[in-house]
């Protein structure tokens, strides 16, 4: 089941926001409600992973953007909707890569046709995994949580958001398994994520977490133009 956290300290602005959300019947989710941001923060320290935020930009205690940049932490490419009652902080959004605005009254048919297709990609990123096997023994490993993967001879390591795995293998046989889920071949050395890619610079590619892969001359030119067409689809 999805998780969705909305944060809006109007009460009345909350119980609307909430109402329009449950019109959507066709995707399994469940709502946290927050009138105070503090409290949802407290909640991913706690723990529960979100697959979209809806947040008010205008509240009393806390600006919705300082805490978009919170949620960045541990959220890395999760959407975020911003709604608010203007588009003053509209540049400030893009530093935690907002997926949307919506102005205050929301244009429902928009917003909801918006939010669902980002639901439906979160539910195909919740369901794809990979199965390894090791010394320690069988792994189920979601793709979403993959930011590269390196082959060192006939040992493999794949980097997670949480923890590094080890298999003997080959990386053209996890190239073709993860073909359909922005993981491509950047070096023979490497797959990355492209969901992750904070920079590409001459023949090193920087991931959000800050760790480097290389990127081989050769294939400069397909990955670059991978990546521009992901955002794309995905902004």
């Amino acid at each position: 089941m999805l998780n969705i956290a909305i944060c809006d300290d109007n009460s009345t602005d909350l119980s609307k926001l909430v109402d329009l959300v449950k019109k959507i019947d066709s995707i399994k989710f469940q709502i946290y409600m927050y009138l105070n941001p503090e409290e949802c923060l407290k909640d991913i320290n706690s723990g529960i992973r979100f697959d979209v935020f809806l947040l008010d930009i205008l509240m009393n205690e806390s600006n919705g953007i300082d805490i978009a940049r919170e949620i960045r932490k541990t959220h890395i490419d999760t959407p975020i909707f911003f709604i608010t009652a203007t588009y003053e902080f509209a540049l400030q959004g893009y530093e935690v890569r907002a997926m949307r605005y919506y102005l205050k009254p929301i244009e429902e048919n928009k917003f909801s046709d918006d939010l669902i297709n980002v639901l439906k990609q979160a539910e195909v990123k919740k369901n794809s995994f990979i199965t390894i096997s090791n010394t320690q023994g069988l792994f189920k490993i979601e793709t979403n949580d993959i930011y590269y993967i390196e082959s060192m001879l006939r040992t493999i390591q794949i980097h997670t958001k949480t923890e590094t795995y080890s298999m003997v293998g080959k990386i053209s046989d996890l190239e073709e398994r993860l073909k359909n889920n922005n993981i491509i071949r950047v070096h023979k050395s490497f797959l990355v994520n492209l969901a992750y890619v904070k920079n590409i610079f001459k023949d090193t590619i920087t991931l959000d977490n800050g760790d480097e892969v290389l990127l081989s001359k050769h294939r400069s030119k397909d990955v670059h133009y991978q990546l521009l067409n992901y955002v794309r689809e995905n902004s």
